[in-house]
């Protein structure tokens, strides 16, 4: 996937590009801040903070191996970073810089992974969510389904809502 731009009606104009093995350090650093802010209230810290060595654990193999990696920026600056898992239809992660939550930049971003995930044929695209992103994935169309409450992320378990959304019918 090369730089593209995204626009959204209230969103800043975003690039959005496959992340690189050197992006994952500024990646890290953006899941970390995006948990500890988007997840406050919803995790305690022990939560929080096995869900940030859950993804921190990973992310080096899987930001250059089996899953997509794609990262939007603002000006250059590292702004979100969203996984997906075209073979299995997955929403593995998104992620918005904490200073950028609520400005329109998840949504961007999210739609540029529902247009990857629809050119490589996905029907529809699951994931398991955050608690405090439930409102956020179903104001964009996503709805519950069933699959375990709680992953076990660094010895911790995590309430998550499985998800999914349909990409049948709609234009890429």
């Amino acid at each position: 996937m090369g730089r593209r731009q995204v626009a959204q009606a209230d969103a800043p104009t975003l690039s959005v590009r496959t992340a690189r093995f050197e992006d994952v350090p500024a990646i890290l650093r953006l899941i970390e801040g995006a948990i500890e802010h988007g997840c406050r209230n919803t995790y305690d810290g022990a939560q929080r903070r096995a869900v940030y060595l859950g993804y921190a654990s990973n992310l080096f193999v899987d930001a250059v191996g089996p899953f997509e990696t794609m990262v939007a920026e603002i000006d250059g600056l590292l702004a979100a970073v969203a996984q997906l898992d075209v073979d299995g239809g997955a929403l593995r992660a998104l992620f918005v810089d904490a200073t950028l939550q609520g400005h329109g930049v998840g949504r961007a971003l999210l739609a540029a992974v529902e247009a990857r995930a629809r050119a490589a044929g996905c029907s529809r695209l699951s994931g398991a969510m955050s608690l405090n992103a439930v409102p956020f994935y179903a104001q964009a169309g996503f709805r519950s389904r069933g699959g375990p409450t709680r992953l076990l992320n660094a010895g911790v378990r995590v309430p998550v809502r499985w998800m999914e959304k349909s990409l049948a019918g709609e234009a890429a």
